[in-house]
């Protein structure tokens, strides 16, 4: 894995950027498919008791606790982690296993266009979270301010994460992929006879 990956500073500074942004926007895809997957954080539960009434709740888009909120969005929610956390481990994957890094810098631009559709997915996806916020009286509430604040938060990184990584797979592919052959194995020049 070192021999393919670290053959120069370059190549170095890339791979190691990569793989922590790609364990960073796995790591907080995951946390906001628990977060907004737990019953017990109230942010989307089909039979919350509250004062003495079962509700099906979703937090988004939710002015009070009994009108119940828009559900589409708590799927939507659901599925933005969820698409790009499959995405990103298939990515995390390539930069992690040694005989999947060649493939990765040689279609350099498949993971760029990758990264573009993530960083528009997540942009889209954390204008969506913003503007279907709940308001701060059912917040209160259900005291679950701090688990929207999260997902909010989480969902406006991994879009500036994303869009970063569309930068590093742009600058391996130009900049340093043309230094590898198709083996992956940086090309001194010496096997050039």
């Amino acid at each position: 894995m070192v021999d393919t990956k670290l053959k120069d500073g370059a190549s170095a500074a890339l791979w190691t950027c990569r793989l922590f942004l790609y364990t960073v926007v796995l790591a907080f895809s995951a946390t906001i498919i628990g977060l907004d997957g737990r019953k017990a954080d109230n942010i989307w539960n089909d039979a919350l008791y509250y004062h003495g009434k079962v509700v099906n709740f979703c937090a988004y888009s939710a002015s009070s606790v009994f009108e119940g909120g828009d559900h589409g969005a708590c799927k939507y929610v659901m599925a933005l982690a969820s698409i790009s956390l499959i995405l990103v481990f298939f990515l995390w994957l390539a930069s992690f296993v040694d005989a999947l890094y060649p493939i990765l810098t040689k279609f350099w631009f498949v993971e760029l266009g990758i990264n573009i559709f993530l960083t528009m997915w997540w942009l889209v996806g954390a204008i969506v979270v913003t503007a279907k916020r709940p308001s701060s009286v059912v917040m209160d509430a259900l005291h679950i301010t701090k688990d929207i604040n999260s997902i909010e938060g989480l969902s406006w990184i991994n879009f500036a994460f994303t869009l970063f990584l569309c930068g590093v797979a742009a600058v391996d592919g130009l900049l340093v992929g043309d230094k590898t052959s198709s083996s992956g194995k940086q090309n001194t020049g010496a096997n050039n006879a």
